[in-house]
């Protein structure tokens, strides 16, 4: 009623003629259009940031993520992803160019384009009517990525809607249900300071019980920091342009000159290529294969020590400077030490990059490993041992690995150490694990101990 009514009287005043001007190639088309062109102004020039809010904005900049779909109307998220394809609307959405990889849908529209505003009685219901459509993308997403719920609750309408969908699809007396375990995240907030948690919750409808992660906290800057040390040796833009090239070679057969695909053992020269696609053993491209390394590889070879020392010098030149900036937590000391490219201060001589992490080598301690928020309590918990082996015998692996950066230096045994990573590597290296984090962040602990001066 209200869009209605405005339509009118935007047409008649003079204080929007220049609104008119600008618009004229929607304006008429509706009679909500007035209302939404306005609308579309008022959320632009009210959206303020906050300096209390910007050290949060930038960790939400660096997350590791391949797509995020939203109600919000305002322009926060593509200027935050720059690189990410922006889809305004359910067509788009649907009709979207099916990378997804590095995708925005903005589902009840965006101010960039008025007209796509979901937001009056008529909206909602052709919305409704047609989200058969949608519900088919949101399924491909659900199948093929985790999920993360943030800035709404499960009592949310649209919420309500996405998983009621979801569960028609589903059979409870099939595995369908079951492989959605650890692949769905609702983030609650919580308006008093606390630790965050992560609990295993339930949501039913239709007889059909659905598993999902609830993850707890007050401050969101929590998830973003954990979703910011994610590995990705790629951009987005890179990621988007290197299979949209391999997309279009698949579809054509055609080779454009910049796109090889062809068995290991054919690549006798990649130098100028700009693409490389091959099947085979990653160690028959030798050094090539290095910078495709990732920071779990490192991991593993500070433990068993796979990687021949005649490549760490191409580590050290090429990779640790890429790796590092994605993931704060990577070894970098023992490549270091072997290509005597470390001063006695821990300092590094030569291939630093401009890399943060990499340049300020010699101020890195055991405080780094030490996760702020735990610190009175795990501090309080390892007084009590003498000796690694105490703490071993009296945890579980899963809090050992928790408090373990805790200890007195001179109480942790290097061997004993990694003796104890090296048992536990299947568990929380080789394969997802609620504490692989903190699993890994022991491994470049070790790495600190073991090889920095």
């Amino acid at each position: 009623m209200l869009a209605e009514e405005y339509h009118s009287f935007w047409w008649r005043s003079e204080d929007f003629s220049d609104s008119r001007n600008q618009y004229e190639d929607i304006a008429g088309r509706h009679t909500e259009n007035a209302f939404k062109i306005e609308l579309s102004k008022f959320v632009q020039r009210s959206v303020k940031i906050r300096d209390e809010n910007k050290s949060e904005m930038a960790l939400i900049s660096s997350a590791v993520i391949s797509g995020i779909l939203t109600t919000n109307w305002d322009n926060f998220l593509q200027t935050t992803f720059p690189d990410f394809q922006v889809e305004i609307g359910q067509k788009e959405a649907i009709f979207a160019d099916q990378r997804s990889i590095g995708e925005l849908y903005k589902i009840h529209g965006c101010i960039s384009k008025p007209e796509s505003l979901v937001v009056t009685n008529s909206d909602y219901e052709n919305f409704i009517s047609n989200n058969h459509y949608l519900n088919a993308k949101l399924l491909t997403l659900f199948a093929e990525y985790p999920i993360i719920f943030m800035g709404y609750s499960l009592s949310d309408p649209n919420i309500e809607a996405i998983l009621n969908n979801l569960i028609s699809c589903l059979d409870k007396d099939l595995f369908h249900v079951d492989k959605l375990r650890d692949r769905l995240f609702f983030v609650e907030w919580v308006n008093k300071p606390c630790s965050p948690s992560m609990e295993y919750s339930t949501y039913t409808m239709k007889s059909i019980t659905i598993p999902l992660i609830k993850i707890k906290l007050h401050d969101f800057s929590d998830v973003w920091n954990v979703l910011s040390k994610l590995p990705r040796t790629l951009s987005v833009k890179t990621l988007r342009h290197l299979q949209s090239m391999i997309f279009d070679f698949v579809y054509s057969s055609v080779a454009t000159g910049k796109i090889l695909v062809n068995g290991i053992d054919e690549l006798d020269s990649i130098d100028n290529l700009e693409v490389v696609v091959g099947f085979g053993n990653i160690s028959k491209l030798e050094k090539k294969g290095i910078v495709g390394l990732k920071s779990a590889d490192l991991m593993k070879d500070l433990l068993f020590d796979d990687i021949p020392h005649s490549d760490h010098l191409e580590i050290v030149q090429n990779l640790l400077h890429t790796l590092v900036h994605k993931n704060i937590f990577v070894p970098i000391f023992k490549y270091n030490r072997t290509c005597e490219n470390i001063n006695s201060d821990n300092s590094l001589k030569n291939y630093v990059h401009g890399n943060y992490t990499l340049s300020r080598a010699d101020k890195i301690s055991i405080e780094d490993y030490r996760v702020e928020s735990e610190r009175s309590r795990a501090t309080r918990l390892v007084k009590k041992y003498a000796t690694i082996t105490d703490l071993l015998d009296d945890s579980t692996p899963v809090q050992a690995i928790q408090r373990i950066p805790f200890m007195e230096r001179e109480k942790i045994q290097i061997d004993l150490l990694e003796e104890f990573l090296k048992t536990n590597w299947l568990e929380f290296g080789d394969k997802d694990h609620s504490y692989s984090s903190a699993y890994r962040k022991c491994i470049c602990l070790l790495d600190y101990l073991k090889y920095a001066n």
